[in-house]
């Protein structure tokens, strides 16, 4: 590789480290860099549990009180990690045994790393090592089932998410251990000198909004499917009761091995021992035996800047179309002569997840944004939970009165109820960006929402020329959420760890969004017939981190790499000349990285459908053709193993689901409600999905579910539809929305759904109790509109659409009493500019 320009300083890295396993990569030896001493574990006061306390270390029941108690088939996870420069490569080994006297089926719900490509899965029981075969998921399920019902040990790997997996062993015989090896590669995180690895450890409770389905649930979690979360029920695993113990723990070794020195490294939410082989090597592992899985493992190492240099790796048989990465390093970044004026949107989370320590670093995060906001520039609060709310009519200038009153109304925030965040960005959208200012919105939550691909589906939609930036406040965050929303908005993501300071992560924040550091990015790729270069369109950077693109090339030779775009102001060219081998058996990783990209790429075209099961089904041939030929894991393929033998007669086993740890920092309380006695577990669990908790429910057996129903009269007076409902609309207070109603709100205009506030659509999908401040009489709900001009004309369209007006305003703005079902009728009224309940905003 021949650098022609020295700005960049694209050099050719110094020396590639060759790993001895073919399945761990080699790298560029790049410039990691550690410092004496160990890490220390966070300083804040989060629930910590130590073997022996409550429960002692063993799940005693999520169930019915009278339900047998079992322990945990899930006794231990191992995770190997091998690091050279960007790339990755981690080994996940899960170690089920049956302590019960039955045969059983253990099925978990886990998270793997959202940047992950899952290449390999094995299977050890009895002695015997079973290799994972790539299927379609459909066919993998078939050749599972088929298993277990023949006695046989078998081993199902699918994918929820692409950080939420879900894995099945069936016929794990009375005392019998079955061990599942889980293989994935992913490219690091790095910028301004540090880079970052993250393991998550659990999935943290997800809010299910969407009216439950009338049919038996795809999985075993707590959630029933709804309709706009099909797989609800495999994404919810159950959690813990609060005192207890999941019942199983988790160690972590990390291998380093660079080019350089490591200057530092820290592990901000575990202690770690370090051990170094020279400056440039160091092993890394967890200091406790037996760690609980309840947050992220993060390991952060810093480098000396004027030594990490862009770079590629390549990986060619003979014989066949090799495969190239390369990761190209932006300028440094220029501190702008004048600051753009920006309207700033901060929008927080306030949900029940969010109570205590998160909530507290969101506003401790948002409030040093909020102070050192220039005079020109102009704001608006918007928070959310099972409502959204905006702190003014329209922004307003960040002057010192304002920024008062922003600071008090965010400091009162308390948090309760759901997580509709998908209202709440249309509440962002409501107000169209003012002209000549730069919109950027910070965005706080832990991401806890199971419609994930619904939300960053609306992001990509509603975006328009904003920028989004999304905060992770949390130690176990739903990192595939954050990273999406700043892709789909053109953003950066941040991760606020609980036991960090806000003030660090929003000074950063600040400077990334005083200036980009390269817009109107364009690469292009000159000879040796690279093709298939993904991403395809890459996203401005705003902080300093590279460029990553993974490419096919179809013969060897002298490459050029040309990257183009505007820097601080003015035009930007960099080309780097890159030889690519006509062999090179290293780095066999590179393919399962393509590979994935090019799915990642293929399942962003239409998003929404991926959420609700209408993917469609040209592209979802691609994505298996794919993933197929490269043994990748995505949403239609799976792994399956399945031993020979038949262990067990007859088939007969018994499911168990296995429990998660509740995130650290996160409460019961303010998930699931105070009823969390253990034996109550998993109703407070199924009170949750619903809304009748503090946010979302369950599948859990029927004598909990028909009791969570007469709670539910009870607490609040909602009940689930039938299907004799489907063609009755529902009254504002009985609950769930009936199909009709929903099919209308589905298939409503984009520009009138537009003028229904978050509060409406709740009442429309959920019914009145989803919105705290609805006034009910009559079966009719309290409402306000907004409108160009009141005039006669308008007061009979209103009439007409079924609007009980009793109190009107020159100024533009009515309120009646309406039916639900008549809501759509209204905002349909043309001159109609808004629709909200009276009180909401």
């Amino acid at each position: 590789m021949r650098v022609s320009s020295p700005r960049l300083a694209l050099r050719l890295v110094g020396r590639l480290v060759a790993r001895a396993s073919a399945l761990l990569l080699a790298a560029f030896a790049l410039t990691l860099l550690a410092a004496p001493g160990t890490a220390t574990e966070v300083d804040v006061p989060l629930p910590r549990y130590e073997p022996g306390e409550a429960g002692s270390g063993r799940l005693v029941s999520a169930g019915p009180p009278d339900a047998p108690a079992i322990d945990c088939p899930l006794e231990h996870t191992d995770v190997r990690v091998s690091v050279s420069g960007f790339v990755a490569r981690v080994h996940v080994t899960q170690r089920f045994r049956n302590p019960s006297p039955d045969a059983i089926e253990a099925v978990y719900t886990f998270p793997l790393s959202d940047r992950g490509a899952v290449d390999a899965m094995w299977m050890r029981t009895g002695g015997r090592e079973i290799r994972g075969e790539i299927h379609r998921r459909e066919e993998a399920r078939r050749i599972y089932d088929d298993a277990r019902a023949a006695g046989q040990v078998a081993a199902l790997l699918d994918q929820e998410r692409p950080n939420i997996f879900t894995q099945s062993v069936a016929n794990v015989m009375p005392g019998a251990t079955v061990e599942i090896e889980i293989h994935y590669v992913e490219t690091l995180r790095f910028e301004a000198g540090t880079f970052s690895f993250a393991f998550p450890t659990v999935v943290g409770p997800r809010f299910i909004p969407g009216v439950p389905r009338d049919h038996s649930p795809r999985g075993t979690g707590w959630s029933p499917d709804t309709g706009r979360v099909p797989d609800a029920s495999r994404i919810t695993p159950p959690v813990a009761p609060e005192g207890t113990r999941a019942g199983h723990d988790i160690a972590i070794e990390v291998a380093l091995d660079a080019g350089v020195p490591i200057l530092g490294l820290e592990a901000p939410l575990h202690r770690v021992d370090v051990e170094r082989d020279g400056t440039d090597r160091a092993q890394v592992r967890l200091s406790r035996l037996g760690a609980i899985p309840n947050r992220d493992f993060v390991l952060r190492w810093t480098v000396a800047t004027d030594q990490v240099t862009s770079g590629a790796l390549a990986h060619r048989m003979p014989g066949e179309e090799g495969f190239v990465s390369l990761v190209l390093l932006p300028p440094e970044r220029v501190e702008p002569t004048r600051a753009v004026p920006k309207e700033l949107v901060f929008v927080i989370d306030r949900s029940g997840s969010q109570r205590g320590l998160p909530l507290a670093k969101a506003k401790e995060t948002m409030l040093w944004i909020l102070d050192h906001m220039h005079p020109q520039d102009t704001f608006q609060v918007i928070d959310f939970g099972s409502t959204a709310n905006r702190l003014f009519d329209r922004p307003r200038l960040a002057g010192p009165g304002m920024k008062a009153r922003a600071r008090a109304y965010v400091e009162a925030l308390e948090a309760n109820g759901g997580t509709l965040m998908a209202e709440a960005i249309r509440e962002v959208a409501a107000t169209p960006a003012e002209g000549g200012r730069l919109r950027v919105v910070a965005f706080m939550t832990d991401g806890y929402i199971g419609n994930d691909h619904e939300v960053l589906s609306l992001v990509r939609e509603v975006r328009g020329t904003s920028r989004w930036f999304p905060f992770g406040t949390g130690n176990s965050v739903n990192r595939y959420l954050i990273e999406g929303m700043a892709r789909e908005g053109g953003g950066e993501p941040e991760f606020v760890l609980l036991g960090e300071p806000g003030e660090r992560v929003a000074e950063r924040f600040w400077q990334r969004i005083a200036s980009p550091v390269l817009t109107d990015v364009r690469v292009h790729f000159e000879g040796g017939g690279v093709h298939d270069v993904f991403p395809r369109e890459p996203s401005d950077l705003w902080a300093e981190r590279p460029l990553v693109f993974h490419a096919r090339y179809a013969r060897a030779g002298r490459m050029r790499v040309v990257v183009e775009g505007r820097h601080a102001g003015g035009p930007y060219r960099e080309v780097m000349e890159v030889d690519l081998p006509r062999r090179a058996r290293d780095h066999d990783a590179l393919g399962s990285l393509w590979a994935r990209a090019q799915v990642q790429t293929l399942l962003r075209r239409d998003l929404r459908a991926l959420g609700n099961g209408t993917f469609p089904q040209a592209v979802r041939e691609a994505v298996v053709e794919i993933a197929l030929a490269h043994r990748l894991v995505t949403p239609f393929t799976s792994f399956v193993a399945v031993e020979d033998r038949v262990v067990n007669d007859g088939g007969q086993t018994r499911t168990v689901p296995v429990p998660v740890e509740m995130p650290q920092g996160v409460t019961h309380e303010g998930v699931f409600g105070s009823d969390q006695r253990v034996g109550r577990a998993s109703r407070a669990q199924a009170k949750y999905a619903l809304g009748v908790g503090s946010q979302v429910m369950s599948a859990a057996p029927a004598p909990v579910m028909a009791e969570a129903h007469r709670e539910m009269e009870v607490d609040r007076p909602r009940s689930v539809p039938t299907e004799a409902d489907a063609d009755h609309p529902t009254e504002p207070g009985r609950g769930h929305a009936s199909q009709s109603t929903l099919a209308r709100l589905s298939a409503l205009d984009p520009a009138v759904r537009a003028r229904l506030s978050p509060g409406v659509v709740a009442l429309l999908e959920n019914g009145a109790t989803a919105v705290p401040m609805a006034e009910r009489r009559d079966g009719r709900v309290r409402i306000r509109v907004a409108a160009r001009r009141v005039d006669p004309t308008l007061r009979r369209a209103l009439e007409a659409a079924g609007l009980e007006i009793t109190l009107s305003s020159d100024e533009g703005w009515l309120e009646g009493w309406a039916e639900a079902t008549d809501l759509i009728d209204v905002a349909g009224v043309e001159g109609v500019e808004r629709v909200e309940v009276a009180g909401e905003a």
